[in-house]
């Protein structure tokens, strides 16, 4: 579909390439204290549980180190997208077109060494009962190491 020359003009003066393409493609840098404050918690899950608290110290960790394509992946997992939409998390859809925000929830459906599931079209975690912070450390990274390859490449040495 092309735009006529007239929009393209008044466009240009609203908003420059990068702004444009911020509202068209979504934001790729990742703020962690913006995800934190939207984040909700379900399935008996609180701001002080241990795996909420064992989370946000993974997520900081990426986020002290400067790890925006690790921030990417993990984003990615659980909302099927690398990007957030203009205004950050507060702005979280998930693919039914509604919005949700980011929800970390308690899996007592998962064994406690399982690896955490996602439902990108709610843009929800379940998160196993681990034993401890490096248990669930490991498992995040598995589950981002896993979650950018084909399955066909995973039996494949590097």
């Amino acid at each position: 579909v092309a735009v006529p020359q007239a929009i393209l003009s008044e466009l240009g003066s609203l908003v420059d390439a990068k702004e444009l393409s911020s509202l068209v493609s979504g934001l790729t840098s990742i703020d962690v204290e913006d995800w934190a404050k939207n984040t909700e918690y379900a399935g008996g899950l609180t701001e002080t549980s241990k795996q909420v608290v064992w989370f946000w110290t993974y997520v900081r960790a990426l986020g002290a180190a400067d790890n925006q394509e690790k921030l990417a992946d993990l984003l990615q997992f659980v909302t099927g997208s690398r990007r957030l939409p203009v205004g950050g998390f507060s702005q979280l859809q998930g693919f039914n077109g509604g919005q949700h925000r980011f929800t970390l929830a308690q899996a007592k459906h998962l064994k406690p060494l399982a690896l955490p599931t996602a439902h990108a079209c709610i843009c929800t975690m379940d998160v196993p009962d681990y034993p401890d912070q490096a248990t669930m450390h490991q498992k995040l990274d598995l589950t981002l190491l896993l979650g950018t390859k084909r399955f066909d490449e995973m039996g494949a040495e590097d």
